[in-house]
């Protein structure tokens, strides 16, 4: 089974088979002698290409359920499932309503064609469901699919923090680590619980990543990353979408066992949630990341309390919300990495919906927050930053090229890199060597 868990949904064999079979099973439901059959399949497209560009256009635009609209390659795939569903159902009622007309003599016929189309129409829409995940990257394999989520283990080692005024280390942790032991070949991934003690926000358990230093009983205070998931989603998306943990291992076993403390907390509330990452009528977002988790850090982790040791991240939302805390809050973050993150915060495709939903309408409240006012009206000559995109994702990669200028002007030093693929985890999963590349001078390795 761990085998076939740990196939590839994304590339190889799998992603080719299902295509030819999703193709196989399309062109059974389409092929027919009869030109009338030909004529309604014609029709049948034609109202499947309404269905799905007319659904994609109501759920950013009516249900506000995303702030951009679906690519067209995503809609392209629910129109040849809705196709294949109108096929399937006239070919099945079709071979039942013959059997009565007919009599008993074609009742087997019937209904073994009837179960082909159904049959048939099933394939076609898991292969489309497969083909619009391999899209956004979000299940990379069969086992991230099957088994969801990793089940982790509850809770961090008990540390004794100092005070953090003693926490704040001007030396890099690896001048302060000697390696008395040969530490464990990988750090652990735990499930917390980081309470919304000033903000009042009900966040679900966030995720920490403990390097194997961090076992060690003469460990270092080590530096921290926070990283935030894109929306929808939640911590563990970073686990199932990603191989953080692998790369996090790959990073400690080249640095004697060290590697960032990373705390992935969950700015939301729940997978369809969209906080922006900020205060307002939604939550207060904002205070929960900027008050509660690194007050919930320094008090249950033995870390650095050096902003210069400690780094923001995120893919999407998240590439975003790290923008908003690096820009927000230069005291407590120095650096970020910011994969495919938005030009601005955003509920829906109208600024004016955001602005009205989170701000009662109030433009000036919104403007005040967002990073390209900080980035216009402030300097931050200790900021480093990574910018990340795919090279498909047309829309997310100009995002960064304002982002980066306005970020130039404002003293910040960053570099930009791409990777294959469009808006879509694969990107961020490849970003992740990258990121932590930079991170690696950054935060003291």
């Amino acid at each position: 089974m761990n085998f076939v868990y740990g196939l590839s949904l994304l590339s190889g064999p799998l992603p080719i088979i299902s295509v030819i079979l999703g193709g196989v099973a399309l062109a059974f439901l389409v092929v027919r002698r009869s030109v009338k059959w030909w004529l309604f399949a014609l029709v049948c497209a034609g109202l499947a290409a309404a269905v799905s560009f007319a659904g994609g256009w109501a759920v950013i635009h009516l249900w506000y359920w995303w702030p951009e609209d679906l690519p067209n390659t995503v809609l392209l795939y629910v129109g040849i499932i809705v196709w294949a569903v109108f096929l399937g159902c006239a070919t099945a009622v079709g071979g039942l309503m013959r059997h009565r007309r007919s009599g008993a003599g074609t009742l087997r016929t019937s209904v073994v064609r009837a179960t082909a189309a159904v049959a048939a129409m099933a394939i076609v829409a898991t292969v489309g469901a497969l083909q619009i995940n391999a899209y956004f990257g979000q299940y990379p394999t069969v086992g991230s699919l099957v088994q969801g989520p990793p089940v982790l283990a509850q809770g961090v080692p008990h540390a004794a923090p100092a005070e953090t005024s003693q926490r704040f280390m001007k030396s890099s942790v690896a001048s302060r680590w000697s390696v008395s032991s040969a530490p464990d070949a990988q750090g652990e991934v735990r499930s917390v619980d980081i309470a919304g003690k000033l903000s009042g926000f009900h966040a679900r358990n966030a995720v920490v990543y403990l390097p194997p230093a961090y076992f060690s009983p003469d460990r270092p205070l080590l530096p921290v990353l926070v990283l935030v998931s894109g929306q929808p989603g939640s911590p563990e998306s970073w686990l199932s979408a990603t191989n953080l943990k692998y790369d996090l291992d790959l990073f400690a076993a080249k640095h004697d066992g060290l590697a960032p403390v990373v705390v992935i907390p969950d700015p939301n509330g729940s997978d369809q949630a969209n906080t922006m990452c900020m205060n307002s009528e939604l939550g207060q977002a904002d205070t929960y990341m900027a008050k509660d988790v690194p007050n919930w850090i320094n008090s249950h982790l033995d870390v650095d309390s050096n902003p210069a040791h400690w780094a923001v991240g995120g893919f999407s939302y998240g590439g975003t919300c790290a923008l908003q805390m690096v820009t927000r809050h230069p005291d407590i973050f120095q650096s970020f990495v910011a994969i495919s993150p938005e030009q601005e915060p955003a509920l829906a495709a109208s600024r004016q919906v955001t602005i009205d939903k989170a701000f009662n309408g109030n433009t000036a409240a919104f403007d005040e927050v967002l990073p390209l006012t900080l980035l216009a009206k402030n300097k931050y000559p200790d900021v480093q930053g990574l910018f990340a995109s795919g090279r498909s994702d047309s829309m997310y990669s100009e995002n960064i090229t304002v982002l980066e200028r306005a970020a130039h002007k404002a003293g910040i030093e960053s570099s930009r890199e791409s990777f294959p693929g469009g808006h879509s985890w694969a990107v961020a999963n490849a970003a992740l060597p990258s990121a932590l590349r930079f991170l690696e001078g950054r935060l003291g390795f």
